[in-house]
């Protein structure tokens, strides 16, 4: 047979059980329709807040931006309202809200206002009670959050479950929201919760400038005394020593700068002149040519002197020239550098005078540079803490929290609590997978057999045949089943055990004997059994039903009522101890045409199992019937099956379907077969198998065969 998949699995277990998946997802949808119905409309009224914005930029190559300023500020005031401080401060604010809506009641001024304020009693006063009992404190010690810890725990818990605080995206808006049934009261509590806050922030700003003040009024006096004897001591310094005119002084500075870049420049200049006076004299030794000497004095004259000699060189009076000429070059340059010199001896001249009038200045402005710092920094001083103390003494006549109200709350119109029919489709989709996990954890802790696929591989030996579910178990309608309806689903598929178990029997007329036992007394062994005579009645030998259980079945009981004849005399046990011939402890039954044999009530069925020669009753049987069915104990309540196997020549376990677990089924087989000495055909039946509820497993087997209808 073909294996299913997992999910072929799943598929047919879900579809197996769709009318409970069903009842599961209808059940769901009505119970959340209901409890929609039932629970209160929600309101949720809603308070907007607008931060400022933070006073300072972020600097160059600071470690925060605007931005992040901005939202650690959101933050603080988003964490400061959740506080448990702030939550206390709300709830007394509004109990002093609802004494006062109570004293105008009692007025008589505002009764419809104060009903609505007190209709919620989410956060009405709740009084601690004066005696516990022994229940609550046991919950208390278990769970403490289980019970009040405080007069005020009950409205705390309220409001902290009913508010809502959040930022508007990325902006600078913190909106407070809070839920209650009744809208009124639920615009108060957000409006309430703002105001509080802010004026929370109110307060502690002005406390905090008023001690600021304090702390300016109390050093202005030593300020200003600090000011005036600063001021005092550079009066005294400018009568003592002059007035210094600071602009005189720079003046004389700059000069002397220009100077000494003067001096630097003529004695460059100089430096040059007495440089090419060395060059000339040098070149004038060495008799240097006459262009050199041009070139180095730089007169055209003496270069058109040159250039005549080089035409005319035995001229005297061009030669006489040229001497007169370089003499008056030579004494010009020599001019040029006494002018620079003397320039240069002027200029320090001046420079030093300079100098000597920059040195009394700065001498007489050093006391002034010393005290004129103190007296700017302490009027500077002086100055700030006046413009603070006017500052502050606005900030307190006008006290500022950092946070204003943006859009205050008011009574909200539509509930925020979803219609109950929204909440009909989450409860069917919630009850339908509850439903099937349920279905799919009794699938998978099922360990019963119902196929003959998990049969043969839990028990590791062959299904021969699943055996419908009789309506009726006695004797006669039994007969009129196996018998009389030979084409319903029982008759054929007991025909087709019969066929498998002795298939010897109907080729060669031989006699079979077969075993029928089963783990557990109600697998139905004694009704498989007698089924298997009756239909082993239609092969035309003889038949013998051999009922071994010590009190004798039911149902055998009623055969022998119905269809017995003369009661044997004798028993199983006497037959087999050699006491009786076989026809002795045979019971006949000739309108069913089965032989009966039966045991005692008093007897021990192990101790003639063990004494018994079964060799010898097995040929004993075979010559004188075609067919022997054997119905054993069941084999965990009596171990005495085990013996009986080497009576049989096949075994027939019946396991009940969708009864007997696999693992004790599977033990008892194993007892039956023991170290597997004994080379019996041992094959597993299910017996009373639901042919419609095993239709639903999609299986593929037997049992599917016996469902269709025989023309």
């Amino acid at each position: 047979m073909d294996t299913q998949t997992p999910l072929h699995q799943l598929l047919v277990t879900l579809q197996r059980k769709k009318w409970f998946l069903l009842t599961m997802v209808i059940a769901g949808g009505v119970l959340a329709a209901l409890l929609g119905l039932a629970r209160p409309s929600q309101y949720e009224a809603t308070t907007q807040i607008l931060v400022d914005a933070p006073s300072r930029a972020a600097p160059v190559g600071g470690l925060s931006s605007t931005q992040d300023l901005l939202e650690s500020s959101i933050d603080d005031h988003i964490t400061m309202l959740s506080s448990q401080s702030h939550l206390r401060s709300v709830v007394a604010a509004l109990r002093k809200t609802d004494a006062a809506n109570v004293a105008k009641a009692a007025d008589g001024t505002k009764q419809a206002d104060v009903a609505t304020a007190t209709s919620s009693p989410d956060l009405a006063r709740v009084e601690p009670p004066k005696s516990r009992p022994v229940l609550d404190d046991l919950l208390a010690k278990i769970w403490p959050q289980s019970t009040p810890a405080g007069p005020d725990a009950a409205e705390l818990k309220v409001l902290r479950d009913g508010i809502r605080i959040g930022q508007e995206l990325r902006s600078r808006v913190i909106s407070v929201g809070f839920t209650d049934k009744d809208p009124t009261r639920a615009a108060l509590v957000a409006n309430t919760f703002v105001h509080v806050y802010i004026a929370d922030l109110a307060s502690r700003s002005q406390a905090s400038d008023e001690q600021e003040l304090d702390s300016i009024v109390a050093g202005l006096p030593a300020i200003r005394d600090s000011l005036a004897e600063a001021t005092d001591r550079l009066e005294r310094y400018r009568l003592s020593h002059g007035a210094a005119d600071q602009g005189a002084a720079d003046n004389a500075a700059k000069e002397t700068a220009e100077l000494t870049q003067q001096i630097s420049m003529s004695k460059a200049d100089l430096a040059a002149q007495v440089s090419r006076l060395q060059r000339i004299q040098d070149l004038r030794k060495q008799n240097a040519p006459l262009a050199s000497l041009a070139e180095a004095i730089g007169t055209s004259e003496l270069t058109d002197l040159a250039t005549r000699q080089a035409r005319a060189p035995e001229d005297k009076d061009i030669s006489k020239a040229i001497d007169n000429a370089v003499e008056q070059g030579f004494a010009r340059v020599a001019a040029e550098a006494d002018i620079y010199r003397s320039q240069v001896e002027a200029l320090e001249d001046r420079k030093k005078v300079l100098d000597a009038v920059v040195a009394d200045t700065a001498g007489r402005l050093s006391g002034l540079r010393a005290l004129e710092p103190q007296v700017s920094i302490l009027t500077q001083r002086y100055n700030d803490l006046l413009a603070r103390q006017q500052d502050l003494k606005r900030r307190i006549a006008n006290p500022s929290a950092g946070v204003g109200v943006l859009s205050a709350a008011w009574p909200p119109t539509n509930p925020t609590t979803l219609p109950p029919i929204f909440l009909v489709p989450p409860g069917m989709i919630v009850f339908g997978l509850i439903g099937g996990i349920l279905v799919l954890l009794r699938r998978h802790f099922d360990r019963t057999l119902r196929g003959e696929a998990e049969a043969e591989a839990a028990l590791k030996v062959p299904c021969l045949a699943l055996i419908p579910r009789a309506a009726i178990t006695h004797a006669k309608r039994l007969k009129q089943l196996v018998l009389g309806q030979q084409e319903s689903g029982y008759s054929r598929a007991v025909t087709s055990l019969l066929v498998a178990a002795a298939p010897s029997q109907l080729r060669s007329r031989s006699a079979q004997i077969m075993l029928v036992t089963s783990s557990m007394p109600d697998d139905g062994a004694t009704e498989l059994a007698w089924s298997l005579a009756l239909v082993a009645t239609r092969l035309g030998g003889r038949v013998l039903m051999v009922d071994l259980e010590p009190k004798g079945a039911q149902l055998t009981l009623e055969f022998l009522d119905q269809y017995g004849g003369p009661k044997a005399r004798h028993s199983f046990a006497d037959y087999v101890c050699n006491r009786c011939t076989l026809e002795g402890a045979v019971t006949s039954m000739p309108e069913i045409g089965i032989n009966l044999m039966t045991l005692g009530p008093s007897e021990d069925l192990l101790t003639l199992l063990s004494r018994g020669n079964g060799s010898e009753v097995m040929e004993d049987l075979h010559s004188v019937y075609s067919v022997v069915v054997l119905n054993g104990p069941s084999g965990l309540g009596r171990p005495e099956a085990r013996f009986l196997t080497e009576w049989a020549d096949v075994v027939l376990f019946a396991v009940r379907w969708a009864k007997t677990q696999r693992h004790v089924a599977r033990g008892v087989l194993e007892l039956l077969q023991g170290d597997d000495s004994i080379p019996v055909p041992v094959g597993s039946v299910l017996t009373r198998v639901n042919l419609k509820k095993h239709a639903g497993y999609r299986l593929g087997d037997s049992a599917d065969l016996l469902r269709e209808k025989v023309i």
